[in-house]
């Protein structure tokens, strides 16, 4: 009985960190370098709610559905959809200019592709490649009519402690976009973009955590000609069953600066006060 009993405490030490390797994702805006296995596949919806501006109420909701597919152990592609919601009234100051509204966009699909170079589990520190493109139809912003075609590529690290029950991410990329007209007051843009976060597993199942966020824009390529730069950070709590996952995030922007706008620590050009992030997982 006795042996039987140490067998199974070994057989769940080894099996726990293989929780992790299925490209569970512990953060709302930050991913890790882990990819799905071989023939496993993944359905995910995030939901994230946008909200308050410099004046009047504003309240942007998107909503994507991704599908993810393991091709080898190492690679992986995903297909996903987006759409908006808008409910605004009032967000027409001098730092925002929108138009009222109150209704759905359709935003657009994407398609991208992640190679594991090193895993976090069996190396010193885990790297991913990562290549996502897009076409949108709306902006996110207000819904505004576009054409937009964008290229984002995306370097991956993760690193493990404690018996992969503390978690370190850390991402940076940037991301080519053109046709931003009519919603944009230009053609095309470039965004430079980092994310890192740390989550500690403090219960089974359950981790909590941090993480934070950084974009900065360009319009036409040009880093001369700097149009915004954002900083979100807050809380994450992730919990993870054997078929399915979620994790919510609350991300307040803790400083921004935009072109033409006061000095006062916060921007609103594309950006909220705060971001709130449901995203589920279901395995399969």
């Amino acid at each position: 009985m006795t042996k039987r009993f140490l067998t199974g405490l070994a057989a769940l030490a080894v099996l726990a960190p293989s929780a992790l390797r299925a490209d569970e994702q512990l953060f709302g805006f930050v991913r890790g370098a882990e990819t799905l296995p071989q023939g496993r596949s993944e359905a995910y919806q995030f939901v994230t709610l946008r909200t308050g501006k410099a004046e009047g109420s504003y309240y942007g909701m998107d909503f994507e559905t991704e599908v993810e597919h393991g091709f080898t152990d190492k690679l992986q592609g995903s297909i996903s959809m987006e759409h908006h919601y808008f409910n605004n009234h009032d967000v027409n100051g001098d730092r925002d200019e929108l138009d009222d509204t109150n209704g759905y966009r359709f935003g657009g699909l994407a398609v991208s592709g992640k190679y594991r170079v090193l895993s976090p589990f069996k190396d010193v520190v885990g790297l991913a490649l990562r290549l996502e493109s897009g076409y949108l139809w709306h902006d996110e912003v207000d819904g505004l009519l576009q054409h937009e075609f964008y290229v984002a590529p995306e370097v991956d690290l993760q690193k493990n402690f404690r018996d992969d029950t503390i978690i370190c991410d850390l991402n940076f990329g940037a991301e080519w976009a053109w046709g931003k007209l009519p919603a944009e007051q230009y053609p095309h843009e470039l965004a430079l973009q980092t994310a890192a976060g740390v989550s500690y597993r403090f219960a089974a199942n359950w981790f909590f955590g941090v993480e934070a966020n950084l974009r900065a824009e360009y319009p036409l390529f040009d880093f001369n000609n700097f149009e915004h730069v954002v900083v979100y950070a807050g809380p994450s709590l992730h919990y993870g069953g054997k078929n399915w996952w979620a994790t919510l995030t609350w991300a307040p922007q803790v400083w921004g600066h935009g072109v033409d706008e006061p000095h006062d620590g916060i921007t609103f050009a594309e950006e909220t006060r705060q971001k709130i992030r449901l995203k589920v997982g279901f395995n399969f």
